[in-house]
């Protein structure tokens, strides 16, 4: 017995050691090297002969001019790259074997620039300059001039938008930074919303009664239908005109001004440069520009309250999905990914019980810019997001039962709906006495990808809105549940 015994302790220590062994990551390699006056470019070279370990940085991002002299023996890799990399500004992490180097994440600096009329050279007073999808901008003085301060290290949109003037949509790529200190950004007349701007919006008395019905259907599918979809209110209605585009009731918004949101469940005030409205089938297409500003609260405990409902609307979202896809980090921020696949026969969306590793279903490449990343797909996909449940109003707009015995997402509108599966059948919830309505299921979303191919970047989002829709869970929060992308997440 004591033999049997002491076997089994040591099979168990073996196993253990084992286990720690697969979970010890390359950072914790030890490490011995000596750098003599070399620099920092020169040092990751010498750590990649002696290490096998590969580097992947932005050579413009790597100080030249500092000279390093340092010895280090049986040192962990973590604590060698923390003392070359600090007093650089850069951070790192590590993605399949392979040490990326970034700028610090909470880095910042100032642009600025002038504003004016492209054909007259002329200065546009007070123009609107923001960052796309973000809580910083700025407007011009009296002189065309604006500075915006605070701004992240990574690549943005900057967004410059005047009365009567098309909208400006200018690149910048983080590496440019350093040199975004005076900016001239042109705009060109928009003759079409000069003459918009001789007609007087109609007033909620003179609407059609068809424009009633549309409005009060375009505030449901942009809003959403979420809780927080009853706290936000279009404030400025006036300015949107309304397409029927067929006996089918297809129809589709623009809007002559900027789009105002108030967001009372999430304390913000967004202005919304809205490019096309369109909505076919079930299906929807919203393109445009947003810029975040907070709301002031009334109280502490109002803020407490908008912290908490921000920290909701990220978790599971479409930019929590792309980061944690961009990190590697799926499974630990509680993603699931699928494939969906349409079914010729039902005319239904369905996905199988086995799926695919993600790593078949999408690839990532990243770019020269550290912060852009081409997404490449085998197929739509479904993603399941395990840490929240769907809400009740959601249960009862979408559940319906598949031919199969599934439960299924759909929408009878679009005619498309998705397989739940996980043996999640209509008979065996019966036996146990369960209302279909009743039971809990995670929040699942789907991708259409209109391009196999398409552009992400970091922070989560695609560069080219017209490369995606969106069905399930992300159509149901939709704007109502929106942060911006400077949103940083608790923890």
């Amino acid at each position: 017995m004591l033999r049997k015994f002491l076997i089994s302790i040591y099979c168990f220590n073996c196993l253990v050691t084992l286990a720690q062994q697969r979970q010890t990551s390359i950072l914790d390699e030890q490490v011995s090297i000596e750098f003599t006056n070399v620099s920092l470019p020169s040092a990751l070279r010498h750590l990649n002969r002696q290490t096998n370990i590969g580097f992947s940085y932005n050579s413009s991002i790597i100080p030249k001019a500092e000279k390093i002299s340092s010895t280090y023996q049986n040192v962990p890799l973590r604590d060698i790259l923390d003392d070359l990399l600090k007093s650089a500004g850069l951070h790192y992490r590590e993605f399949k074997g392979t040490i990326i180097i970034l700028r610090n994440e909470f880095s910042s600096t100032t642009i600025s620039g002038r504003v004016v009329d492209s054909e007259t050279g002329e200065a546009l007073s007070f123009a609107n300059v923001f960052i796309d999808n973000s809580t910083i901008g700025s407007a011009t003085d009296v002189n065309g001039y604006f500075e915006i301060e605070n701004v992240p290290a990574i690549s943005f949109n900057l967004v410059s938008s005047y009365v009567g003037y098309k909208t400006k949509t200018t690149i910048i790529n983080y590496n440019e930074l350093d040199t975004a200190k005076n900016l001239e950004i042109a705009m060109d007349l928009d003759a079409v919303a000069l003459e918009s701007i001789q007609v007087i919006g109609k007033s909620e008395e003179r609407k059609t009664r068809n424009e009633r019905r549309l409005y009060r259907r375009f505030e449901d599918a942009f809003l959403g239908r979420s809780d927080n979809a009853k706290d936000c209110e279009i404030v400025n209605p006036e300015i949107l005109n309304f397409e029927r585009l067929d006996s089918l009731d297809n129809y589709s918004v623009t809007a002559d001004d900027i789009l105002y949101v108030e967001n009372y469940a999430l304390g913000y005030r967004i202005g919304y440069l809205l490019e096309e409205f369109r909505f076919v089938n079930g299906q929807k297409m919203n393109i445009g520009k947003a810029q975040f500003k907070e709301l002031e609260p009334r109280s502490r405990r109002q803020n407490r309250q908008w912290e908490e409902a921000r920290a909701r609307a990220y978790r599971g979202s479409i930019q929590h999905f792309l980061n944690a896809l961009i990190l590697d980090s799926l499974e630990q921020e509680g993603f699931k990914v699928n494939v969906v696949q349409y079914d010729s026969v039902t005319s239904e969306y369905t996905t199988p019980l086995n799926p695919p590793k993600v790593k078949e279903i999408i690839t990532l490449k990243q770019h020269a810019d550290e912060f852009f990343y081409t997404l490449t797909t085998t197929s739509d996909i479904e993603v399941t997001y395990v840490n929240e449940y769907e809400d009740d109003g959601y249960k009862k707009q979408f559940r319906s039962n598949s031919k199969s015995g599934n439960y299924k997402y759909t929408d009878k509108k679009s005619r498309s709906s998705i397989d739940l599966g996980d043996n999640q059948s209509i008979t065996s919830y019966q036996v146990m006495g369960y209302d279909l309505s009743d039971v809990e299921l995670f929040q699942k979303s789907i991708i259409f990808f209109n391009s196999k191919t398409t552009v992400i970047s970091y922070p989560g989002q695609f560069e080219n809105s017209r490369d995606v829709r969106f069905a399930g869970w992300w159509n149901w929060g939709s704007f109502s549940d929106m942060v911006p992308l400077t949103y940083k997440p608790p923890n």
